[in-house]
């Protein structure tokens, strides 16, 4: 029997997309454009980003954890946060990781190329293929 293919919601800035559509080649992935298209599909997994036009991410997270409370979630930054220091991305993994994520990744702490994005394909391998959260 088949393996059933790996659904994954992606709803990150257009500054993340082309990457994590390099990352994540070869999952079964939609993408979204806000939280409102988040909640519409059935995933086993949902990686959201850090900026969007409408409301943060944050507030994203919330809804999308409300109407998917089963859902894994996993948080990305693809681009900097303006203006403010490193402590910043520790205070969004903390947000986070207490409104349910189970993993947070600094697109920016990997170099953009192969070797870099290898290193985030294998985070998202861990979770999608084990089930194990981890930070």
């Amino acid at each position: 029997m088949a393996a059933r293919q790996v659904r994954v919601l992606v709803a990150v800035s257009p500054e993340a997309r082309g990457r994590l559509a390099a990352v994540l080649r070869g999952y079964d992935v939609t993408w979204a454009s806000d939280a409102r298209d988040a909640v519409q599909y059935p995933n086993d997994l949902i990686v959201l980003g850090s900026h969007f036009a409408e409301s943060t991410a944050l507030q994203m997270l919330e809804r999308i954890q409300a109407a998917s409370p089963h859902a894994r979630l996993v948080c990305v930054r693809g681009r900097p946060f303006p203006g403010l220091g490193a402590a910043t991305m520790d205070a969004y993994r903390a947000a986070c990781e207490a409104l349910g994520a189970v993993r947070v990744i600094d697109l920016l702490a990997y170099p953009d190329d192969a070797v870099g994005n290898a290193r985030v394909r294998a985070l998202f391998d861990e979770l999608l293929t084990s089930g194990a959260a981890s930070s």
